[in-house]
């Protein structure tokens, strides 16, 4: 979360949880990435803050469709908490605003089995054989989260204002092309940002221990594309062996290798991981690092360096 201390971070947690009538007592974070999670533990919940471009009504129609889904269809999905809503609090003058909702949380078995990406394959593929769901949805867009970063936030440390203005074109560039491309498993319902470490365990006695899909915050309705390649961009970019692209396949259906759009799409999820470490860049040594070598490999036009993760 862009300029903003884990203290801070804590008053906007009470604020928000004191109107939304949950206790706050214990709270500890949790993550804090692109975004932060607090757990409540008093109440079994986590917050989500999200930077206030992600509205309330943005969020508040992410819970209506995670319901939905939930609900009406059985899927595996982190819930929101009943008779929440979400709402927006600023943690001092001049800081960017937080939208911040409640959730179920989910303790993790210990041990807990590692995550395949068959889990992730089998769950996308129940996702994109749903219809639309009856309420309206945002349209995707590529790389709207790095573009809102490199137009409205900031100032960062880790690039200069010219390798900022080449990225601002390559964002540029990337999406006209992503829009122009005619997608071959066509538009639909896609979670806009589905890799293995948005997923939980859910060990509830009356689910058994089944994997479900969190991190709802960009899903909308795009090409379901966007929900495979980042399998592909993990084997390529984290380390992942070719065998974790055959089994997301071999459940999912589909093989993403064999469709010329691919490099475009490994260009665009290059472009994404830049996003988090931006926004780090300022207070985190190890966020200037990472911004530098994903950045001077995308420019470079190295595709198969393997990247430090974070």
């Amino acid at each position: 979360m862009v300029d903003l201390t884990d203290a801070e971070l804590h008053e906007a947690l009470s604020e928000a949880s004191e109107r939304a009538s949950l206790s706050a007592e214990g709270a500890r974070i949790i993550h804090h990435y692109s975004n932060a999670v607090f757990l409540l533990p008093a109440e079994d919940a986590v917050a989500r803050m999200t930077p206030e471009s992600r509205s309330v009504a943005q969020i508040g129609t992410t819970q209506q469709v995670v319901r939905w889904l939930c609900d009406d269809h059985g899927f595996g999905a982190t819930s929101p908490i009943a008779g929440t809503t979400p709402t927006v609090v600023r943690p001092r003058q001049g800081a960017p605003g937080l939208t911040v909702s409640f959730w179920h949380y989910y303790p993790q078995p210990d041990p807990a089995e590692a995550f395949d990406s068959a889990h992730l394959g089998s769950l996308l593929r129940d996702l994109h054989a749903l219809t639309e769901p009856p309420l309206a949805l945002p349209r995707w867009r590529p790389l709207t989260s790095l573009r809102n970063v490199l137009t409205s936030e900031g100032p960062y440390e880790g690039l200069s204002s010219a390798e900022r203005e080449w990225l601002l074109e390559e964002v540029a560039s990337v999406t006209e092309r992503v829009d122009r491309y005619d997608w071959p498993l066509g538009t639909g319902l896609i979670h806009a940002d589905a890799w293995a470490g948005n997923l939980l365990w859910d060990v509830t006695a009356s689910a058994g221990q089944r994997a479900i899909l969190g991190d709802w915050d960009g899903v909308s309705i795009g090409p379901r594309e966007m929900d495979l390649i980042p399998t592909w961009h993990a084997a390529t970019r984290y380390g992942r062996d070719k065998a974790w692209i055959e089994r997301f396949v071999d459940t999912y259906g589909y093989d993403l290798s064999e469709e010329p759009g691919l490099d475009l799409l490994m260009r665009m999820r290059d472009l994404v991981q830049l996003s988090g470490p931006l926004r780090r860049a300022n207070r985190s040594a190890a966020h200037r690092a990472a911004l530098r070598e994903r950045f001077d490999a995308i420019r470079a036009g190295d595709t198969a360096m393997t990247w430090t993760g974070l």
